[in-house]
């Protein structure tokens, strides 16, 4: 199995996870859509999906689902048109937040749902904890000869043409994920307490809140040598890497 396989079958089983909170048959609105597989995953189970991102996307070449563009600001959709308004990892990195979320409870019915899968403080913790390890093997593969000018697949190698001052804080400091705060501070961005928060903030009711039962960290470090089923079994010792947050308009 390939690393983009072993991927595409995580997101695989967390859609498993969510299917059975989506109605029948509902009509979805998949924001942050990105390539599509979850879109794709969706209609090929009977639902009728339709796809939002952004115009400027790096994922829409690879798209494998019709995807409508829009520019991050309204919703081109009239009010009350969806059952459900779906995302998965997209809220954190949305700037102006409650202004999306109260644009996504316009256009829910009064009776729909809106189902958002995010990365937990876990997460957080162990990108963080890996990201010396993943350090190490840039280290290794900007050494080894092939890549010494190019990347595996012809790209400029990473950190290439790069100050030293750059490549050196890039080493020594994990990055933000989002687009608010730092490494440190989303351990509470990405805390069920902040979203219920804004959730609340923006006219929704928070039903529940449930793990996606799957461990990985942003990295990868080990890939496919874990198995989907292994990082299920590891969830439970070590954490799950999302929560699935299902909420309802407060009418």
């Amino acid at each position: 199995m390939t690393r983009a396989d072993h991927l595409r079958a995580i997101r695989e089983r967390e859609m498993e996870g969510v299917l059975g909170l989506f109605p029948s048959g509902a009509r979805v609105l998949e924001v942050g859509a990105g390539a599509g597989y979850q879109a794709r995953y969706l209609a090929d189970r009977g639902f009728s999906v339709e796809a939002l991102d952004l115009e400027s996307s790096e994922y829409l070449p690879s798209s494998v689902y019709p995807t409508r563009l829009y520019r991050g600001d309204e919703i081109p959709f009239a009010d009350g048109s969806f059952d459900v308004v779906f995302s998965s990892s997209v809220l954190e990195h949305v700037q102006r937040l409650e202004p999306f979320l109260r644009e996504t409870r316009r256009v829910l019915r009064n009776d729909g749902l809106a189902v958002h899968v995010l990365p937990t403080p876990g997460w957080r913790f162990w990108t963080s904890t890996t990201h010396f390890a993943w350090v190490v093997t840039q280290v290794v593969r900007l050494a080894t000869p092939a890549h010494a000018s190019t990347g595996a697949a012809g790209r400029p190698a990473t950190g290439a043409g790069s100050p030293p001052w750059r490549l050196a804080w890039r080493a020594a400091v994990p990055a933000a994920h989002g687009c608010r705060g730092n490494a440190t501070s989303e351990l509470w961005l990405f805390s069920r307490s902040r979203w219920a928060n804004e959730f609340t903030r923006a006219g929704f009711e928070l039903l529940s809140v449930r793990p996606n039962q799957l461990f990985y960290s942003g990295y990868c470090i080990l890939g496919e040598r874990l198995s989907v089923e292994v990082r299920r079994r590891l969830s439970s010792l070590l954490g799950s890497s999302c929560f699935v947050y299902t909420l309802r308009k407060v009418q």
